[in-house]
């Protein structure tokens, strides 16, 4: 009897901690809508998807950590996602990817309620801040 009690507490403890990844959608499509690039001494200036060299969809499988454009008129272009933390409010993403010459950094916030994305990317020479919606796909 003791074996099954605690059996059951071990396993109602593992369910407790396990991550919440599991009450997220699996995949997440999102298209950003605005592209600031900031460096030191001019500050911010918007910028085009184009010249920031992103995509203007992206796909975001939760399940397989996996952040990819969508290859819309472009080759699909993908990057491992490092970390990920799903909350009662929202998903929050790190990765890190190389394009062009340089390495990029970059971490994303998801608004589970309103579908908002909140992102950046670093480079050596500057930094991007993105916004965007994204939307759970079935």
């Amino acid at each position: 009897m003791r074996m099954t009690i605690s059996k059951a507490c071990l396993g109602l403890a593992f369910l407790c901690t396990a991550p919440a990844i599991a009450s997220a959608e699996k995949a997440y499509l999102c298209a950003i809508n605005e592209v600031y690039e900031c460096v030191s001494v001019t500050g911010c200036n918007r910028i085009s998807l184009e010249t920031a060299n992103l995509a203007a969809v992206m796909v975001l499988d939760v399940e397989n950590k996996k952040l990819s454009s969508a290859p819309i008129g472009q080759e699909a272009r993908s990057d491992d996602i490092e970390n990920i933390t799903v909350t009662d409010e929202a998903i929050l993403l790190h990765g890190i990817g190389k394009r062009g010459p340089t390495d990029r950094t970059w971490s994303a916030l998801i608004s589970l309620k309103t579908g908002k994305l909140s992102a950046g990317v670093s480079t050596p020479d500057a930094s991007l801040a993105l916004s965007g919606k994204c939307t759970a796909q079935p």
